[in-house]
């Protein structure tokens, strides 16, 4: 469903010759110039800060290899589901319930430093145990491939959530501050276009004579645009996010 003031593709053209002069000033660009304008708008947004987007798909034991949609750019996040017997992937069931085969226990005295010392410190433990004997997910993107790695072999099967960035921006669904970026950046290219143009020539023939151009200054004008939309766009994008080895 569209957000509510978004522009389509056609009236985001028309607002850019508005923007120009038009209807008042001849604004010399042809329709394919504006579809160029937008579609390296466009272009510009998913490369610079793309859109996100997730995915949750089933695991299979024995599989490690899995195809992302076509639209992924970049994987950003990846979440396991968490199993709530996770320690007995370290500990057989047997040496969970004999105490004394665990190096830490949870139910030790408060002489011995209380619960949440002994807790903090199985946890720990089951942490480094897992990293030894490779049990610690986690996962690696081929961008060339489009293929998700997932490590280790996930045995016990269950949901992996994936965060990834697509290709593919549709202006329509796009928060209003990411379409303001789009549009400005639109027209921005749109004027440079048409300051390539005017800077050809000195004065532009009328009925009421000669007018004098100012392509110079359009496109000095859109290079400036432009400069501060890099930034902007950059201000605008999510926190990168933690990882861990």
């Amino acid at each position: 469903m569209a957000k509510c003031n978004a522009m389509t593709l056609d009236e985001l053209k028309k607002w850019i010759l508005r923007r120009l002069g038009s209807p008042v000033t001849r604004v010399c660009l042809d329709a394919l110039q504006l579809d160029d304008a937008v579609e390296e708008a466009i272009n510009w947004f998913a490369a610079k800060k793309g859109v996100d987007r997730d995915i949750t798909f089933d695991l299979y034991a024995g599989q490690v290899e899995y195809k992302m949609p076509d639209d992924c750019d970049m994987v950003c996040d990846v979440a396991f589901q968490v199993s709530p017997l996770d320690v007995s992937l370290i500990f057989a069931p047997y040496n969970i319930a004999q105490d004394e085969k665990v190096p830490y226990s949870v139910f030790s005295a408060g002489a011995s430093g209380g619960l949440y010392s002994s807790l903090l410190q199985s946890m720990q433990y089951v942490e480094m145990a897992k990293r030894m004997i490779n049990a610690e997910r986690n996962w690696l993107y081929f961008q060339h491939k489009n293929i998700l790695l997932l490590l280790p072999d996930p045995k016990g099967g269950g949901k992996v959530f994936v965060e990834y960035k697509s290709c593919c921006a549709n202006i329509e669904q796009l928060p209003m501050r990411d379409q303001l970026l789009v549009r400005r950046y639109a027209l921005a290219w749109a004027k440079q276009d048409l300051g390539i143009i005017y800077s050809k020539y000195s004065t532009w023939p009328t009925a009421q004579g000669n007018v004098s151009l100012n392509g110079d200054t359009l496109m000095a004008q859109a290079r400036v645009e432009m400069d501060k939309l890099e930034d902007e766009i950059y201000e605008s994008a999510k926190p990168m996010a933690f990882f861990t080895q």
